[in-house]
């Protein structure tokens, strides 16, 4: 059976905030990108289990270089930390692996440091700062596995079940994985008990509902043998339901925040369970704030027969130029349904897209001053004479000039592959790709679309490594996302300052302040309660002296 993971490892778009430097080194054409790790972000990791990262790279200098992967908490060295050394990576691209593990205390990893330095480690010539959220102590539930994916709804009796590893401080344990909803275990439930464990190794726990039932976190508990004494709690974000019918396991041909032609589906695959006899009819439609979006097409059901069946159906918004924020699943008849949800998906659609752009070095990236960041896209348009298309730098979607780039040839109706390159020779710090399409003489902006990625160019500095740290404010992920009514937004500062925390729809409208004042340092969690706003996706920004942070939020009722 196949069991996915919580999360993706690789950390794309606004989950990041990268504070940047180059320390006194010569001139080098260098990057640091691609940053991956192999535990889950959050996870609740037991002493010396190692978090391995995976960092791409490029080094200039003809003796090579050394990269080093450091785990940083409360803007320092992280307490009682081993690692792996570096050895000398020959000049030229490629990847490299680094881990690190905590060995004892109740330790919080918030960042980890990557820097690239010269053999002798004299000189640094690249170094940043990657926001994590690896929680160290004497036991730990980790690598889970579902064996349903988020955003499911489950039909009544169908069995939740998670796999994980854990390693605990003690000759042996119990351990209990329940559904929790908000602020309180969900009632109703049933689930296995735990038999006497290991002091480590795999286990797996389940849990049911035979009626309705909904649940925002599973809550893990590890106790002692005779369940006297609670080791450790664990509450792990995961959107799960329980209906009379399913509709489960939703996934997409495309990735969210996605630029689509109206000519170009959003296929979205599930399973549907039902007991009607007479069978049951699905569809999937394009929703905007709570809506059905204006110009919506979709795919004709046939009868799906009780029990489950697996199904594909697409849908697209084929009429007109505008975002999708959701895509409802419906089941049901016509003029009756049964069950409706839906599954939280950004995607504008329109006459002119870029339904997939990759990125050399992949973001999160930093890059040397003069080191150029490749692209290359897919294009559609319905300018029958071509196109141009350019890329630029941007950060919260405003445009930074400066840059170095490519021209952009005529790209040829209705569809192809395209390329662009960029560098910056001045400090420039991005959050996004801002990329043009024009018509032939450049006399017509046809389309804007903004990419998600982090990057970074830098050059030597006199920054020590603890005052960049000191700079930072942290925008975390919020939790529960999508929520429904209430989430918490995790704020980090390192030093007291003035900080506006807004929430906006997308067009840009204040909804609600949450914060406009001074704001002490440490870590905050700023609770917003959606209670009177309709379903659909919200901004969520961050302003202080060291910038603003931005952060999509989706409300689903």
């Amino acid at each position: 059976m196949h069991r996915p993971n919580l999360h993706s490892l690789r950390f794309v778009g606004s989950m990041l905030l990268l504070l940047a430097l180059l320390l006194a080194g010569g001139a080098h054409a260098d990057y640091l990108g691609g940053i991956t790790f192999d535990h889950d972000v959050p996870s609740y990791l037991p002493h010396d289990q190692r978090v391995y990262i995976s960092i791409d790279y490029k080094i200039d200098d003809p003796g090579g270089g050394r990269i080093f992967a450091r785990p940083y908490a409360n803007g320092s060295l992280a307490p009682s930390y081993v690692a792996s050394g570096a050895a000398v990576l020959a000049q030229g691209t490629g990847t490299t692996e680094q881990w690190f593990a905590i060995t004892s205390g109740e330790i919080t990893i918030d960042e980890i440091r990557i820097r690239l330095v010269s053999p002798d480690q004299t000189e640094t010539w690249l170094e940043f700062f990657v926001p994590v959220t690896f929680v160290y102590g004497p036991h730990g539930v980790f690598d889970i596995q579902p064996n349903h994916r988020e955003y499911s709804y489950l039909k009544h009796g169908m069995t939740f079940e998670v796999d994980f590893s854990y390693a605990v401080d003690a000759p042996s344990c119990r351990i209990f994985a329940r559904p929790w909803n908000g602020s309180h275990l969900e009632p109703g439930y049933g689930a296995s008990g735990s038999a006497l464990l290991p002091p480590s190794g795999t286990y797996s726990q389940y849990f049911s509902f035979d009626a309705d039932g909904d649940m925002s976190h599973i809550r893990f508990q590890v106790k002692s043998a005779d369940q006297s004494e609670l080791y450790a709690e664990f509450f792990v974000p995961f959107d799960l339901h329980w209906r009379e019918i399913g509709i489960y396991d939703i996934s997409f041909d495309h990735d969210d925040l996605t630029s689509l032609h109206n000519q170009q589906n959003v296929v979205a695959s599930y399973t549907v369970d039902h007991d009607e006899p007479n069978g049951l009819y699905t569809w999937a439609w394009t929703m905007l704030e709570g809506s059905v979006a204006p110009g919506t097409v979709y795919q004709p059901s046939p009868l799906l027969p009780p029990g489950p069946t697996t199904v594909s159906r697409y849908t697209r918004i084929q009429y007109a130029t505008s975002w999708s924020d959701a895509i409802h699943l419906v089941v049901g008849l016509p003029g009756d349904r049964h069950l409706e949800i839906d599954a939280p998906l950004l995607v504008h659609f329109g006459p002119h897209a870029l339904p997939d752009v990759r990125f050399e070095p992949a973001p999160p990236a930093m890059l040397s001053y003069g080191e150029r960041l490749e692209m290359e896209f897919d294009y559609a348009t319905d300018e029958a004479a071509g196109v141009r298309i350019f890329g630029r730098a941007a950060f919260d979607q405003v445009g930074l000039f400066g840059m170095t780039s490519a021209g952009s040839p005529l790209y040829p109706a209705p569809s192809g592959v395209g390329h662009f390159w960029m560098y910056y020779a001045s400090p420039t710090e991005a959050n996004s790709i801002a990329f043009v399409v024009t018509n032939d003489d450049q006399s017509e902006q046809l389309f804007q679309w903004f990419e998600p990625g982090q990057f970074i160019w830098a050059e030597s500095a006199t920054i020590t490594a603890a005052e960049a740290v000191a700079a930072a404010t942290a925008l975390g992920s919020c939790y529960p996302n999508p929520f429904n009514p209430t989430t918490t937004i995790p704020v980090t500062l390192a030093r007291e300052t003035e900080v506006r925390l807004a929430i906006y729809d997308l067009r840009g409208r204040l909804v609600r302040e949450l914060h406009d004042g001074v704001m002490a340092a440490g870590r905050h969690a700023v609770p917003f309660d959606g209670s009177g706003l309709t379903s659909g996706v919200y901004l969520c920004r961050l302003e202080s002296p060291a910038g603003a942070r931005t952060q999509r939020l989706t409300l689903l009722k």
